[in-house]
C-alpha cells in the first residue's frame, strides 16, 4: 500500500509541480509552423490545380475516406468552390497564422486558429497530404492545444519577461485555478509520448508479420523501388552493400519495438533517440518521405531532456549573437549605458532619480533636472518653449517648501559638475 501512494504522490507532483518539456514543445511548435509554411509554398505555383477552380474535375477522387472530412466550420473554410483568388487570400491568411504560430505570438488565440486553418487546407486535397505526415501532424497539434507552446523560446516568452504572466484564462472574475494550465501542459506531454510509443510497437508488429523484415531483406526492397527513390545513385550505392541492408532493416524493426523500454533508462533513452531519429533521416533521404520523418523527429523531441536543451542553448546561443551582431552592425544602437526611460504601468520613469521632475513627477531636492545637457544654451531654451521660467525657484518635494537654488542657478551647477 506504501509503494502505490509513494507512485501516486510521485505521478501528482510530476503532473502539478511545473511545466514539462517547455523545450520539446517549442521546438515541435517551430518545426511545425516552418514545415506548414514550406509546404504552401512548394504547393503555390500550382494551387490552382491542386486547390482551387482547376481542382474541381477530381471530386469523387478526394472523397475516398471519411477521414479527411471534418464538421462545421473546418470544412468550409477552405472548397474547391471558391475563385482561386479567394482560395489565394486564404491561403496567404493561412501562412500568416503559421508565421505567427512559428514565432509563438499570442499563441491562445493562435494556436486553435493554426490547427483549424491547417486541417481545412489539407481537406481540400487529402491525396496530397497521404504521405503519413498529416495523420501524425494532425494528432500532434490537437495535443499541443493543451500544452504552453510558446513558455520558451517564443515572443509570449519575450513579453512575459519584461510584463510578467498574463491573467489566467477565464471570464470576468471567474478564473481557472494556477495548477490548471500546468496539469493541461503536462497531460499534453504524456498524450505525445504515448502516440509515438504506440506508433513505434504497431509499426515494429505489423513489421513481424512478415517475412522479409524477419529474415533482413525488407530494406533492400523498399530501396530499388523507383517511385520511392529521391536520389538514384545513392540508393544504388547502397543496396548492394548486403551487411549494411541487413543490420538497418533488424535496427529499425527491433528499435521501434524497444523504443519504450529504451526510454525508461538516460543512457539508453539517448541510444533510442539517435537510432529512430536516424532511421527517420535515412527514410527522408532514401526513400523521399521528408515531411513524415520531419513530424516524427520533432515529435522525439519531447523526450529530450530539459537540462541538455539547455546546455545545448547555452552552447549556440553566443555565436548566434556573434553572427547576429554582424548581420545588424550597420543598425543604429541605442546607448546601453543609458538609463531605460520606458514607462512601465505604475506610471513612474524607470531609470530616472526619484523625484526629477519627468512626466509630471515630482523632484527631489539637490537632483539635477532631467532636462539638463552639456550646452548651457539648451535649458534655457527648453524652458523658453514650454512657457517656464528660468528664474523661478524650484518647488521641492513639500507643497510648501521652496528650494532655494533657481532653475537657472541648478542648471548651471550641473553643467559645471559635468565639466
Amino acid at each position: 500500500m506504501t509503494t502505490i501512494t509513494d507512485l501516486w504522490n510521485r505521478l501528482c507532483h510530476w503532473l502539478l509541480d511545473a511545466h514539462r518539456g517547455s523545450y520539446g514543445i517549442a521546438v515541435m511548435r517551430i518545426g511545425f509552423g516552418l514545415m506548414t509554411i514550406a509546404l504552401i509554398l512548394m504547393f503555390l505555383p500550382d494551387m490552382s490545380y491542386s486547390f482551387g477552380e482547376g481542382s474541381r474535375w477530381g471530386e469523387a477522387y478526394y472523397r475516398t475516406s471519411r477521414a479527411d472530412g471534418y464538421i462545421w466550420p473546418i470544412s468550409d473554410l477552405f472548397t474547391r468552390s471558391d475563385s482561386d483568388a479567394a482560395t489565394l487570400a486564404k491561403t496567404f491568411v493561412l501562412v500568416a497564422i503559421a508565421v505567427a504560430y512559428t514565432l509563438g505570438w499570442r499563441m491562445r488565440v493562435v494556436s486553435p486558429l493554426f490547427v483549424v486553418m491547417v486541417l481545412g487546407f489539407a481537406s481540400t486535397n487529402p491525396q496530397l497530404f497521404a504521405t503519413g505526415h498529416h495523420q501524425t501532424l494532425r494528432v500532434m497539434l490537437i495535443f499541443l492545444l493543451l500544452a504552453d507552446t510558446s513558455r520558451v523560446w517564443s515572443l509570449d516568452a519575450r513579453r512575459r519577461r519584461r510584463y510578467g504572466d498574463p491573467r489566467p484564462f477565464g471570464i470576468g472574475d471567474i478564473r481557472v485555478p494556477d495548477w490548471f494550465p500546468v496539469l493541461a501542459n503536462n497531460v499534453a506531454v504524456v498524450l505525445i509520448g504515448a502516440q509515438l510509443c504506440i506508433a513505434y510497437l504497431t509499426s515494429s508488429m505489423w513489421k513481424l508479420q512478415g517475412k522479409m523484415w524477419g529474415e533482413g531483406m525488407a530494406v533492400y526492397y523498399a530501396l530499388r523501388l523507383d517511385e520511392l527513390a529521391l536520389f538514384p545513385a545513392l540508393n544504388d550505392l547502397i543496396w548492394p552493400m548486403t551487411p549494411l541492408v541487413i543490420v538497418a532493416t533488424f535496427a529499425a524493426v527491433y528499435g521501434q519495438l524497444v523504443f519504450p523500454v529504451l526510454l525508461l533508462n538516460r543512457w539508453t533513452r539517448i541510444f533510442g533517440l539517435v537510432l529512430v531519429t536516424g532511421m527517420h533521416a535515412m527514410i527522408a533521404i532514401l526513400l523521399a518521405l521528408p515531411w513524415f520523418s520531419l513530424v516524427m523527429i520533432l515529435g522525439d523531441m519531447i523526450f529530450v531532456r530539459t537540462v541538455s536543451w539547455r546546455w545545448l542553448a547555452d552552447r549556440v546561443r553566443p555565436p548566434v549573437e556573434r553572427l547576429w551582431l554582424r548581420a545588424t552592425a550597420w543598425l543604429p544602437r541605442r546607448d546601453p549605458d543609458a538609463p531605460d526611460r520606458r514607462e512601465p504601468d505604475g506610471g513612474a520613469v524607470e531609470g530616472a532619480a526619484p523625484g526629477i521632475p519627468v512626466g509630471g513627477a515630482t523632484c527631489a531636492r539637490g537632483a539635477p533636472d532631467a532636462t539638463a545637457s552639456g550646452a548651457e544654451g539648451a535649458p534655457d531654451a527648453a524652458m523658453a518653449a514650454t512657457g517656464e521660467d528660468p528664474d523661478a525657484a524650484v518647488p521641492g518635494e513639500s507643497g510648501d517648501e521652496v528650494h532655494p537654488l533657481t532653475r537657472r542657478e541648478r542648471r548651471e551647477q550641473a553643467s559645471g559638475s559635468a565639466r
